[in-house]
C-alpha cells in the first residue's frame, strides 16, 4: 500500500500508466481501484467545464455541428480486432448466457445477470410496441442477445441482425441451428456503407450510435429501411452534459484505445 500511495505522487500520466499496468495484472486492492477512478472521472469533468453555461452550451452546439461534415463513422475497422473479433468463448465468462453486450436492467425481479438481461430485453420490446408478425431490423446485433430473444418470443416475426464480425454470425447462426429457429438472417457488414431494398416495421439500435458520427446521414440511411409506418427504437448511453470523441491523447484513454477507437460519446 505505501507504493501504491507514492505512485499517486508521481506525474499524471506515468501514475496513470502505472497504476492501469498494475490493474491489469490484478495487482490492485479494491481502495485504491476506487481512488483511481475517482482521479481519472475528475480528471476529464475537469477538463470538460467551461467557465459558464454559455460558453458549455456553445461548445456542446459547435460539436453537434461538426458532426454533420464527418463520414458516418471512422476507423470502423479497429473495433473488431479490439474486441469484436475475439473469441465468444471470453465473452462467456463475463457475460451473461444472451451475451447481452449492452447495458442490463435490474428490476426488483432480477435476481441474477440473466434475469437483467432478460428484463432489458422485455423492456426494448414493450417500449418499441413490437407485435407477433413484425419484419425487424437489429442494426449492430453483437452476439444476438435482441435478434435471438425476438425470434424466439415472436415467433411469426422475421427478424434480420446486422453485424461487424464473422465471429458473431457464426455464433448467432450455431444458436439458432441450437434453438431451432428459422425466422433469423445475418448479414455481415460496415452500416456506414452498407445498402439494400428491404423494409421494416421495427428497427432496433442497441449501443451502435456511440460508434457513429454523423447522425444525420446514418439516420437518412436509415429511414430508408423503415415500412410507411415503421418505428426506430435507439438505445444508446451518453453523458448528461458533455459531447465529446473517444481519442487516444494520454495515458488515461484506455477505453479509447483498446476498446473504443472511433467512438462518440452523446450528450
Amino acid at each position: 500500500m505505501e507504493k501504491m500511495e507514492e505512485m499517486m505522487h508521481l506525474p499524471y500520466n506515468t501514475t496513470v500508466k502505472l497504476m492501469l499496468g498494475s490493474l491489469e495484472r490484478n495487482l490492485l486492492p479494491d481502495t485504491v481501484i476506487r481512488r483511481l477512478t475517482r482521479l481519472l472521472l475528475s480528471t476529464r469533468l475537469r477538463s470538460s467545464y467551461k467557465p459558464s453555461s454559455e460558453l458549455q452550451l456553445s461548445e456542446l452546439l459547435q460539436f453537434a455541428h461538426s458532426l454533420q461534415d464527418m463520414p458516418i463513422a471512422v476507423s470502423t475497422d479497429v473495433p473488431k480486432s479490439q474486441h469484436y473479433e475475439l473469441p465468444t468463448s471470453f465473452f462467456k465468462l463475463v457475460l451473461g448466457n444472451n451475451l447481452k453486450y449492452s447495458s442490463c436492467y435490474f428490476s426488483s425481479a432480477s435476481k441474477t445477470l440473466e434475469d437483467a438481461e432478460e428484463e432489458m430485453l422485455k423492456l426494448y420490446c414493450e417500449r418499441s410496441n413490437l407485435k407477433d408478425g413484425h419484419t425487424v431490423l437489429d442494426v449492430g446485433c453483437g452476439w444476438g442477445s435482441l435478434t435471438l430473444f425476438i425470434a424466439k418470443n415472436y415467433s411469426s416475426s422475421r427478424v434480420t441482425g446486422i453485424c461487424n464480425s464473422t465471429t458473431q454470425k457464426a455464433f448467432i447462426e450455431e444458436k439458432c441451428r441450437e434453438l431451432q429457429l428459422q425466422n433469423v438472417d445475418i448479414i455481415v457488414a460496415d452500416i456506414s456503407t452498407f445498402e439494400m431494398e428491404a423494409s421494416y416495421d421495427r428497427i432496433f439500435s442497441i449501443e451502435m450510435f456511440e460508434h457513429m458520427k454523423n447522425y444525420k446521414d446514418l439516420l437518412k440511411k436509415i429511414s430508408i429501411w423503415m415500412k410507411e409506418d415503421g418505428l426506430l427504437f435507439v438505445h444508446h448511453f451518453c453523458h448528461k452534459a458533455f459531447a465529446y470523441h473517444f481519442e487516444d491523447k494520454n495515458e488515461d484513454d484506455w477505453i479509447t484505445r483498446y476498446f473504443f477507437t472511433g467512438g462518440t460519446m452523446p450528450a
